[in-house]
């Protein structure tokens, strides 16, 4: 998702970047426990009838379910922040907070787009300064990446003029 804000000015733009969440915390513990509670009830089942070692089993599958769901809300919730000014471009990342900032001279400063070359790729989108360069995006979809450039490009222009 490509969020885009300007000051009152227009000198000075904030462009967020953030993946698609299909699913908030809250729901994702909805899950967790509509798996947990099949689980549960399947393995109480079969321990009833004398099958004891499904029970461990099922706690561990919703342990692992559990612990999945985790790692991938914890991934969906990455953002990047690009800052724009006449003069300086900044870059943020991180999950909950800046984690990493990158900070650039915007005349100096140059948007990338890496093609892959299979059509099977993702292409890669870099700012490029004084020989570093930061990947930017890699998580939204290519539709989104096409637009970010455009747009990229459009603020830059507008700040250059």
């Amino acid at each position: 998702m490509v969020k885009i804000n300007s000051s009152n000015e227009e000198t000075l733009f904030t462009v967020t970047l953030e993946p698609n969440r299909s699913l908030d915390w809250k729901y994702s513990l909805v899950f967790i426990s509509v798996i947990a509670l099949t689980c549960l009830s399947v393995g109480f089942a079969f321990y009833f009838v004398g099958a004891t070692l499904i029970l461990p089993f099922a706690g561990l599958e919703i342990l692992l379910v559990a612990i999945c769901v985790y790692f991938v809300m914890n991934q969906s919730y990455q953002k990047e922040v690009i800052i724009l000014s006449p003069e300086k471009l900044r870059i943020e990342k991180g999950k909950r907070k800046a984690e990493q900032t990158w900070e650039f001279f915007r005349s100096w400063s140059q948007i990338r787009v890496e093609r892959p070359k299979h059509p099977w790729y993702p292409a890669h989108i870099l700012v490029a300064s004084k020989g570093e360069r930061i990947p930017i995006g890699s998580f939204l979809t290519q539709e989104e990446k096409n637009s970010l450039v455009e747009k990229l490009r459009e603020i830059i222009d507008q700040l250059s003029h």
